[in-house]
């Protein structure tokens, strides 16, 4: 079982895994092309991460893989306010058939002047919409500069996921 990591194209899906696998920040600017696994071992389990580019013709992909999931991360960037309701129509699609499946929203790029911040982000995502029976979970975050250990906010998501990990299981 493996934990999806989706999002549009740019929000910063491989920085993000890259940071929670290594507790340090490498940033990434090559887009995925197609899919990046990445498994990562905590003391109480071993995650698989399977992330799937967000270009256009990449995301009819998304879906396929949505049933085998235990849980979805759908990563935004917080400064991209042009793209936030595409990224809120998709999420909302994405989940619509499965009620019950948890998701982590990472609003990502905090660090970014005109970042909206959560309340916002949670506004222009229509969470609040998403539904009462699931597991829902929005935290902001940012990947600081090359060689620096992880923020305080990934280090919480890192935790957050093992544990949502450890439930679903």
């Amino acid at each position: 079982k493996q934990i999806l990591v989706l999002g549009l194209d740019g929000a910063g899906k491989t920085s993000v895994l890259h940071s929670l696998a290594t507790n340090h920040v490498k940033r990434s600017v090559a887009p995925t092309e197609g899919f990046n696994a990445i498994c990562i071992s905590t003391e109480e389990s071993q995650m698989e991460f399977l992330e799937i580019g967000g270009s256009e013709p990449l995301r009819s992909y998304w879906k396929m893989y949505l049933p085998k999931v235990l849980l979805l991360i759908y990563v935004v960037d917080s400064a991209d306010h042009a793209r936030l309701p595409v990224a809120k129509q998709l999420l909302h699609q994405l989940i619509q058939n499965d009620s019950t499946l948890p998701v982590v929203v990472l609003a990502n790029k905090q660090d970014l002047e005109g970042a909206y911040c959560i309340t916002d982000i949670h506004d222009a995502l229509a969470l609040s919409d998403i539904g009462d029976e699931r597991k829902m979970f929005l935290i902001g975050t940012h990947v600081a500069e090359d060689g620096s250990e992880i923020s305080s906010s990934m280090k919480d998501a890192k935790e957050l996921i093992a544990q949502l990990v450890l439930e679903a299981e």
